[in-house]
């Protein structure tokens, strides 16, 4: 015969309930300081943009697809010939997009800087050939930053977790981690 004593089920519920809001607390905490961490680095690295992911070999050898890339905010008037630098381009058609190349050449108009002229490392000529950029190149304002260390590979799961799927998947292994709470890896008592 089935016997249930209703103590030792009212603190096992009592424990799994503590032991979810616990795990949701972890991932609450975890996506806290996840934003914080951004936001500081923002903060610290002078720019809104402070992490980025190349989708393209443009930049090959120097700098390879799927990389996380470190931009620092600068000063655009102390740029120089050879920097690696993220920018806004001015074709509408890719207005979203930041584009990481390097300084190739500096133009100027009565002393002030008007544009920097751009080249991916692994392209044959400066981005202003192609016609995705003025004549005169990038203009100062729509430099975003520039690259000031790059990790290998990490960019790669940037990449996916904008992706719905990886996104989706994400969202799943936390909620597997919120939810590991009924399976708390307790011996389970058996009823007589």
């Amino acid at each position: 015969m089935w016997q249930v004593r209703f103590e030792d089920f009212y603190v096992s519920m009592q424990y799994k309930t503590k032991l979810i809001w616990r795990q949701t607390l972890y991932v609450a905490l975890g996506f806290i300081i996840a934003v914080a961490a951004f936001l500081s680095a923002a903060t610290i690295l002078h720019t809104q943009v402070p992490l980025a992911a190349v989708t393209s070999g443009s930049m090959t050898p120097t700098i390879k697809q799927g990389d996380l890339l470190v931009i620092e905010g600068v000063n655009v008037y102390r740029l120089n010939v050879g920097n690696i630098i993220v920018y806004k381009t001015t074709d509408p058609y890719l207005s979203d997009e930041l584009i990481v190349h390097r300084i190739i050449q500096i133009n100027t108009s009565n002393g002030k800087i008007v544009g920097y002229v751009t080249k991916g490392d692994n392209n044959p000529y400066p981005d202003t050939v192609y016609g995705f950029e003025p004549p005169t190149g990038i203009p100062p304002q729509n430099v975003v930053g520039k690259v000031v260390l790059v990790v290998p590979l990490l960019g790669f799961l940037v990449l996916f977790l904008k992706q719905p799927t990886g996104f989706l998947l994400m969202v799943i292994i936390l909620g597997a981690i919120v939810f590991w709470g009924f399976t708390d890896g307790r011996p389970r008592k058996t009823l007589s």
